[in-house]
């Protein structure tokens, strides 16, 4: 399957999501992203963000419709799935949720050795995602000897090593330093693939993210360029967001 064949990455219509408690996540979202197109998620805290991006490889399953790649997760088998999660990597809010293992050589491996690839693919995949990041000789550390940028960026690595033609960011600048959160704008400017990020930090946006998505208490309420949306002072204000 190649993504960039596809006039889609994604594709959701009519999306719905409750949790077990009853309090609805998502109501109606219908939204298609463009190959390689870079979007920003935006919204106040329990806007839907996060539980959309878990949608995107059946992390969370509402109902309506979510394509990866023209790929149907409603009612997907378990090899449908698999192949989707290959397709969608997902940067978890946490960096510590994705570091696990005893070294970061590990936890970037991890993914690669999990999909059976063989161990020189394994270890090219490795020192590329490390390299990509700007860690080529971190692979020996202890993850939780990291500051939290290289956490950060470790994670993102972890994901790279997979050869993901989507990425899904959970406020990947939260917590960062000037310095730090600088070296990750640079990061995610660089990276060919589609990129979908939730965040707060309106200045990633500006500088990284072209069309901005703005969500609140689970629902779409605007989606446009993201210069557009940012000079749209009321706009921001009425869903709890300030302008950069």
């Amino acid at each position: 399957m190649n993504g960039v064949q596809n006039s889609h990455a994604i594709e959701i219509h009519g999306l719905s999501f409750a949790y077990p408690d009853g309090r609805e996540a998502l109501r109606n979202i219908s939204l298609n992203v463009r190959p390689r197109e870079k979007v920003a998620l935006v919204g106040p805290n329990g806007a839907g963000k996060s539980t959309l991006i878990l949608q995107l490889n059946g992390m969370l399953t509402g109902t309506g419709e979510v394509r990866i790649f023209g790929e149907n997760l409603a009612g997907a088998d378990k090899k449908t799935i698999q192949r989707i999660r290959a397709l969608v990597g997902l940067v978890f809010q946490d960096p510590d949720d994705q570091l696990f293992s005893p070294t970061v050589h590990d936890d970037v491996a991890f993914g690669p050795i999990y999909m059976g690839l063989e161990p020189s693919t394994v270890e090219e995949r490795v020192n590329q995602a490390l390299t990509a990041v700007g860690m080529p000789e971190y692979g020996p550390r202890m993850p939780h000897h990291l500051s939290g940028g290289e956490k950060r960026r470790a994670a993102i690595a972890t994901v790279l090593s997979m050869a993901p033609e989507i990425i899904a960011a959970d406020e990947p600048s939260a917590g960062l330093d000037p310095r730090a959160r600088r070296g990750l704008i640079r990061l995610l400017d660089a990276l060919p693939q589609t990129i979908l990020v939730a965040t707060h930090d309106l200045g990633l946006v500006r500088d990284v993210l072209p069309r901005t998505i703005i969500m609140d208490a689970g629902e779409l309420v605007a989606d446009g360029p993201t210069a557009d949306i940012l000079r749209d002072e009321a706009l921001l204000e009425a869903h709890g967001l300030e302008m950069p």
